[in-house]
């Protein structure tokens, strides 16, 4: 596939829809297999117009792009979807990372159900520093589209309604793959940085974004473990969610953490997770001090004071 700059690719990243639709327009019905090769060329940096569209937040010229491409070539169509640039980024990580929530949208529902497979190695993407769409989401405070790729793992007949923040996929349809295993993994993921969504979302001080990652995770023995696991996680420099909320002194972030591990995990647990040093050897206690922040310092006090007490009254009625 030719690697130039091609005048689809000038008018789909200006927005130029009337440019783009004669484009598109000049090929004739026999030359449908050739007008497909010329939209998914991709230019220098091998990113085709529909990546380029998409991190414009051109939305008409995304659906013009798609609308190429008849159900017959469906196929052809999701492999134009996932198409990764040079830096391995896709359209979706672009628009996620932009904000355009129409457009991540589109991308998504490009898969009907019996594609699923390809939508969850979609959206699990990484570029070449293993960012992924929803770490993209996630440090630029795009709720909307945090919500959209976590919801990109359910069956087609969940609905996020109710209480926002309740555990997803607890519900399997019958003779249908739950996708629960791959959304943990996903929502788990590192970068390079060995930053996870959580993290990022943390650094930002979204609480909306948090309660999203942390609402994963069931009441199942094996997802308990794998939320202590995932709120254990460090970044490159042995900061957990707690450091990094409690060193920006975002105290609702701090507060939901802690609600999190009181109601899903054990007392011992809890202790573990409040008296963790990072790579500076600072617990968040330390942080809360150097910060002066009573109300931070207070919270977690407390919280690792009941966790003392509940710990020792559990021994005692062991005896």
């Amino acid at each position: 596939m030719p690697k130039k700059i091609t005048a689809l690719h000038l008018a789909s990243h200006k927005g130029r829809e009337g440019i783009v639709k004669l484009l598109l327009n000049a090929f004739s019905e026999e030359e449908n297999d050739i007008l497909m090769i010329y939209v998914m060329s991709g230019n220098e940096h091998d990113a085709t117009a529909l990546h380029l569209a998409a991190a414009e937040g051109k939305e008409k010229i995304v659906k013009l792009l798609l609308n190429v491409f008849s159900e017959e070539k469906k196929d052809i169509c999701i492999e134009y979807v996932m198409k990764e640039d040079e830096h391995k980024h896709t359209a979706l990580q672009f628009a996620s990372h932009n904000g355009y929530e129409k457009i991540v949208n589109l991308l998504l529902n490009v898969f009907s159900e019996k594609e699923k497979d390809k939508l969850i190695e979609y959206v699990m993407k990484e570029d070449d520093k293993q960012i992924t769409a929803l770490h993209f989401a996630s440090h630029k405070e795009h709720e909307s589209i945090v919500k959209l790729l976590l919801n990109a793992f359910s069956e087609k007949e969940f609905v996020w309604c109710g209480s926002p923040y309740k555990s997803i996929l607890n519900k399997k349809p019958v003779n249908q793959k739950n996708y629960k295993k791959q959304l943990i993994e996903y929502v788990m993921k590192k970068n390079k940085y060995n930053e996870t969504a959580l993290h990022l979302a943390s650094q930002t001080g979204n609480k909306e974004i948090v309660k999203w990652l942390l609402s994963v995770f069931g009441d199942s023995k094996e997802e308990k473990v794998k939320l202590f696991e995932f709120l254990m996680q460090e970044d490159q420099d042995e900061d957990t969610a707690i450091h990094l909320a409690s060193d920006m002194e975002y105290e609702g972030i701090v507060i939901f953490l802690l609600n999190e591990f009181a109601s899903k995990l054990d007392q011992k647990q809890l202790i573990d997770f409040l008296m963790k040093e990072n790579g500076s050897q600072f617990t968040a206690f330390d942080i809360a001090v150097n910060h002066r922040n009573e109300i931070i310092f207070t919270l977690l006090f407390q919280k690792l004071m009941n966790a003392f007490n509940n710990l020792r009254q559990i021994e005692q009625n062991k005896q």
